[in-house]
């Protein structure tokens, strides 16, 4: 079956300046982007932008000319896809730079962000997703405050800073936590920068800790250049508070957490293949999002955001490649790390999956009663109430 390596093999002799930016040439650059090009490239939106492939020659020499996974989910064939990319003239005509990794445990923050420059004049803006760090992941987890994480400060600034050093208009990408900065990035940057956005992508990334932005301004004036795609079998795309505003594409993955895989999704010559409804487990993730959102309160939030962070600092690893590789002492310092936490802390952390249980059972009955609704209906039915 196609999929976005197919894409660019196949597509990759058209010049930008012959067709433009495409859904999935989005597709392409979010999954090459998972490969470490600040490694190669200057940080800098300043310094002299680097042509595309000597960018990319640089970094597989730096990795010993092998295709090597980047991370225990993030497999070889993205390296395999950036290779290619690198060789066809459509890719190969770009420049890069300011590519730039912010990364700390305290609090959790992983944020990367790059800048390419097509020979067309357009400026597109990618945002990284969640990593292999156990950083990244406990970061997704703090998505549920209601004040926000940092990378949402550093992606408005990044896309500001880029606003203010380049001429052109801008596309903004990002898949699942890169989708969703990508998002938050478009929406609550200031209206100058808003004005320069062409097109905002995002690649099944997470909502919101509340609905209140679908009723914002600045949403509904981003919204007619907004591109929301999610897999069939959605998972994190239904986190949290999201928008129904998403064209849902096929995958050649049956679960829905493995349709999260860019490198997933079904292609049909150049265009993405697309569904016509949410698959079953997608329609029940969205209900039992929702139910958790809005029932959990801002200090149970906090609680389980600290337990995460208490249990994968015992884990004592960095990524998931170093869990793998250590299994033994990861369990040892995860086992320690529970039996530290306090008794109140456990009694709260039970509930809340008590709490998510009875949600994914409310949800699969509904769901089978065939009782589901989009999003926005939900909330239409509630206001009215």
């Amino acid at each position: 079956m196609a999929n976005v390596q197919t894409y660019v093999e196949q597509y990759g002799s058209i010049s930008f300046k012959n067709k433009p930016f495409t859904d999935s040439d989005n597709v392409a650059m979010c999954c090459s982007f998972y490969m470490p090009l600040d490694l190669v490239v200057s940080s800098s939106l300043d310094d002299e932008p680097v042509p595309f492939d000597e960018a990319c020659n640089k970094l597989f020499a730096l990795r010993g000319n092998e295709h090597k996974p980047v991370g225990l989910v993030l497999v070889k064939e993205i390296s395999v896809l950036l290779m290619t990319m690198a060789k066809k003239r459509r890719f190969k005509e770009m420049k890069v730079v300011g590519c730039r990794e912010f990364f700390q445990t305290s609090p959790a923050v992983q944020f990367d962000a790059g800048t390419f420059l097509l020979p067309n004049g357009d400026i597109v803006v990618i945002f990284r997703g969640t990593d292999d760090t156990l950083t990244g992941w406990k970061e997704d987890v703090d998505m549920l405050a209601e004040d926000g994480i940092p990378s949402h400060k550093l992606a408005t600034d990044y896309l500001k800073e880029v606003c203010d050093k380049f001429d052109g208009d801008i596309i903004v990408c990002g898949h699942s936590k890169g989708g969703y900065v990508a998002n938050y990035a478009a929406i609550y940057s200031d209206k100058e920068v808003r004005d320069r956005i062409k097109r905002v992508y995002n690649n099944d990334g997470p909502g919101f800790a509340n609905y209140d932005y679908l009723e914002s301004d600045a949403f509904k004036e981003i919204l007619p250049k907004y591109v929301h795609l999610i897999p069939e079998g959605s998972f994190i795309g239904m986190m949290l508070s999201h928008d129904d505003k998403y064209r849902i594409i096929k995958s050649n993955r049956k679960t829905g957490a493995l349709q999260h895989d860019l490198l997933s999704w079904q292609f049909r010559d150049e265009h993405l293949i697309e569904c016509d409804e949410l698959g079953t487990q997608s329609k029940v993730s969205d209900l039992v999002f929702q139910d958790i959102v809005s029932n959990i309160s801002d200090e149970d939030s906090k609680i389980l955001g600290d337990a995460v962070g208490t249990v994968f600092e015992g884990i004592g690893q960095k990524g998931l490649l170093d869990v793998k590789s250590n299994p033994r002492e990861s369990l040892k310092g995860l086992v320690a790390a529970w039996k530290s936490i306090d008794a109140d802390t456990k009694k709260t952390l039970r509930k809340i999956m008590g709490d998510a249980a009875k949600s994914v059972a409310k949800a699969t009955k509904t769901v089978a009663k065939g009782d589901y609704k989009p999003v926005g209906e939900r909330l239409e039915e509630a206001n009215e109430d």
